[in-house]
């Protein structure tokens, strides 16, 4: 074996076939292709790199700060109170501000709703928000009330019953400050919306969509006139399909009107029926008024609408002559026919064919 080893070492490696110069050439220029290629790549990269540095240093710089914040606010709360609230400043740089976290947050206040915050580059910030107002109160567990607005939220709970806003009652219960009560318009909406967006004001009473519970009680108290409004003492949300409005109309020096709205249907036709009902019919001694149908609104009273007439007020029949001769002993004179009594009862109602449409 030893010599077989020595015999394979003494021939040498075996020799190499040659290259073909051709494609010698050939393999040189496409190594040198693929590491021009890999230059560019290199450069490429490098260049966007270097611009995403820049344009990094150029956001983060004082250059790029907000100079312009714009706040509009509709309703009772002041702009300074929002950008604080926002926590954009003067000195806040412009790739710090989030609109939709900002907005947010404004709509997270009790008092706020509806906001809106938009960035305009360079440097100038606008926002828009909606100070929420009570449109009602409701009474708490513990004897305090919560002041609702018209989607439903709770605006804050005071100790004292404020002046000049309707008492909702038969409510689920009342929930924490901020929060929505259950069955209204909820958080989806903004207070600025009319009444209309947020509940069907003229579903049919057939119709998928009717209002119900809270959300149709505060639609109709958001329609109706600020004066009108103050003079709502209670709103009952029943149970069933039916709301009850206690009103202390301006025109009468005292007493109340319980007005029957029955179902959430036609909403803005039973509106209009009770603004034209207040404004021009005659509410002497009506102590009720039923628009379950808006076009047929009734009365309800408690009293009779005429005094009964008396032997000693009773009046001779037209034409009648005075020498019919002189009246019996116990009765009116001769041809006349005494007015009996009127047969209207207390709580009687009486039908009103349409919206009286002059002053009574």
């Amino acid at each position: 074996m030893t010599d077989l080893l020595d015999a394979q070492g003494a021939s040498g490696p075996p020799s190499q076939p040659r290259i073909d110069p051709r494609f010698a050439r050939r393999w040189a220029e496409a190594r040198r292709e693929e590491g021009r290629r890999r230059l560019q790549a290199l450069l490429v990269a490098g260049g966007v790199v270097g611009l995403a540095l820049l344009v990094l240093g150029a956001l983060y710089s004082p250059l790029l700060r907000v100079r312009h914040l714009r706040i509009q606010v509709t309703g009772p709360v002041a702009a300074a109170q929002v950008g604080r609230l926002a926590g954009v400043t003067a000195h806040t740089l412009m790739i710090d501000v989030h609109a939709s976290s900002i907005a947010a947050r404004l709509d997270a206040d009790p008092l706020l709703g509806g906001a809106r915050v938009v960035r305009r580059w360079p440097g100038t910030v606008e926002m828009w928000a909606v100070a929420r107002t009570p449109l009602a109160v409701a009474a708490t567990a513990d004897g305090r009330w919560a002041q609702i607005d018209v989607t439903g939220r709770v605006l804050g709970v005071v100790a004292t019953r404020p002046l000049g806003l309707p008492v909702l009652q038969g409510l689920r219960g009342i929930p924490a400050v901020g929060a929505w009560v259950a069955g209204t318009a909820g958080p989806d909406h903004s207070p600025a919306e009319s009444p209309d967006a947020l509940v069907d004001m003229v579903a049919a009473s057939d119709g998928p969509d009717v209002p119900q519970g809270p959300a149709a009680v505060l639609a109709v108290l958001d329609s109706l006139p600020a004066t009108l409004r103050a003079a709502v003492l209670t709103v009952e949300v029943q149970s069933g399909p039916g709301l009850t409005l206690v009103v202390s109309p301006p025109r009468l020096a005292s007493g109340t009107v319980t007005v029957l709205l029955g179902d959430g249907s036609q909403l803005q036709q039973k509106t209009a029926a009770l603004l034209t009902m207040l404004d021009q019919a005659d509410l002497g001694g009506v102590t009720g008024l039923d628009l379950s149908v808006p076009d047929r609104p009734a009365t309800e009273s408690s009293s009779p609408p005429f005094p009964p007439l008396t032997p000693s007020t009773t009046v001779a029949p037209s034409g009648a002559s005075s020498s019919s001769g002189p009246p019996g002993p116990t009765g009116p004179a001769s041809g006349a026919t005494p007015a009996g009594p009127s047969t209207a009862t207390s709580g009687t109602a009486q039908s009103v064919p349409t919206v009286p449409s002059t002053s009574g």
